[in-house]
Formats: C-alpha cells, structure tokens, sequence
C-alpha cells in the first residue's frame, strides 16, 4: 500500500521548478508565490530530477500551463467553483481568484497548515480548505462543511497525484465523488502505462520513469492505458486527453520537444491529461 503523505514531500520539488519559471523562454505561466514554498533541497530533487530525464522538468511546466488554462477555461464556461485536490503548494485560488467563482483546497492537514502559516506571513488568507487524505475523508460532505455547493457548476483539478495513489482507491474515490455532485469536470496527469506491473513498451521507458521515481523520492505505482474504464467503471464520460508533449507547438516551445532524441519524445508519449465529465 502506497502512503499518500509521499505526495506531499513532492510538493516542495514542483513548487522549486514553477520557481525557476521566469528564467525561462518562453516563459509558459506566472506564479509569484513559488519562491515561497521553495528551498534547497528541493531545488537539489528539481536538479536530480532534471538529471534523470532532461524534459521530465519541461513537462512539469507544460503540466502547470494546461492546468491554468482548465481552470480559465472552466470558469468562462460557467463553473462556479473550484477544487483543488491534493494541490500541495499550488496557488491557483489566488493567481485565479475571481469574484464569479469560488476556490476550496482539500489536502493533508499538515500540508495545509504550513501552506496557511507561509500566507499569513505574506498577509494572505488561505482559501477555504478541508485537511485530509481524500481517500479516507468524505470529500463532498467536508467540502459542504465549509461552503461549498453539491449542485453547483465545478471544475476540479487533480494536478500531479494519480501515479502516486493505490491503484485499487481509484475508481471507488472517483464514484464516491460522482454519487454526491450531480454536475462537475474533474482533470487530471497520468501515465498511459501499467505502472503496477511495468509493463512498459521499452526497457528505455521503465529505466526513465524509474529515474524519475528516485528523483521525486515518491513510487509511481499507478497508470492507465486505457481510459474507458473511467466510462466503465463510474459514470464519466473521457471529455478531453493528450500528451503534454503534444502541447508543445501550442504553448510556443515546439522546437524544445523537437530537439528532443527520438526516443525521448517517444516517452513522452507516456505523460499525458484527461479530463473525465459528469453530468
């Protein structure tokens, strides 16, 4: 059984890289508040991280970019509230906030409550959150517990947790969700691979994604390389996917995943979104 608390050991990894944004060209996303939630060591894990698999950085960046435009996207088209889960060190409430739209955060409480002491220094207040594991916690009846709306239009962003999670919490998290929200758009990272039993294509792609597992200091044990169990085994409907890599073009660094060798970019394939339906 995989410990969800490896999720938030990675937070500080992936909030040291957003850090490094504004070195970059171009640069794909603006997230002030990085700097906070940054510190050697995890500057050190972005750096092994990098060291494993040179793009591994690039895709957390085009990761960022695309979660950023869910989240435009779903409140132009109307969603009204936002959740965040298992976000970490992520700042989307406050670099989105927006009068028409409301944020909540669920995470665990010791992530939390650091996250809400780095604000209150900076004179910030955290957004409405629910401190938990969400596999264990009852995620829509907390999430009512501090204002949220079961009927409202949602948008939920799943950022950067799949991978990590026991593949058999999956889908009864997923229907458990769906049993208590009658209208929402969930999207989410995730490896297109049978991470449980390696079963990978090449001994290149296991070797990297291995790399890229000591690095984060966290194992990958979930993927899915066939979405329509989502369609299968709960009541969504597949509404987007793709590989982050094939963003490239569109985010203005097609060239960078051009220059990649080959078999590079053939890993990449592996990384990829989706964004599940309902209602």
């Amino acid at each position: 059984m995989i410990d969800i608390n490896e999720i938030g050991a990675t937070a500080f990894v992936i909030a040291s890289i957003r850090a490094l944004e504004p070195e970059k060209s171009p640069q794909l996303f603006n997230d002030p508040y990085a700097q906070w939630f940054s510190n050697e060591q995890a500057r050190g894990a972005a750096r092994q991280l990098e060291a494993a698999f040179p793009p591994s950085t690039t895709m957390v960046r085009f990761r960022t970019r695309y979660f950023n435009r869910f989240i435009e996207r779903g409140i132009a088209d109307g969603a009204r509230q936002v959740v965040l889960l298992g976000g970490g060190f992520d700042m989307h409430a406050h670099i989105f906030a927006n009068p028409d739209a409301a944020f909540f955060e669920v995470d665990q409480k010791a992530v939390l409550e650091f996250k809400r002491a780095i604000l209150a220094e900076h004179g910030i207040e955290q957004a409405p959150s629910l401190f938990g594991n969400y596999l264990e916690v009852d995620v829509p009846d907390g999430l009512a517990g501090i204002g949220f709306d079961l009927n409202a239009p949602t948008v939920m962003v799943w950022e950067g947790n799949t991978m990590y999670l026991p593949p058999e919490s999956i889908m009864p998290f997923l229907n458990r969700l769906a049993g208590a929200m009658s209208s929402f758009r969930i999207a989410f990272d995730y490896f297109s691979v049978d991470m449980q039993d390696r079963d990978f294509e090449t001994e290149e792609d296991r070797v990297r994604l291995e790399g890229v597992e000591r690095a984060m200091g966290a194992s990958f044990p979930t993927g899915f390389p066939d979405l329509t169990i989502f369609e299968q085994e709960a009541p969504f409907k597949v509404a987007e996917s793709g590989s982050f890599a094939g963003l490239a073009e569109e985010f203005g660094s097609g060239d960078v995943v051009a220059g990649y060798p080959e078999d590079w970019r053939e890993t990449l394939k592996l990384y990829r979104f989706c964004v599940l339906e309902r209602g």
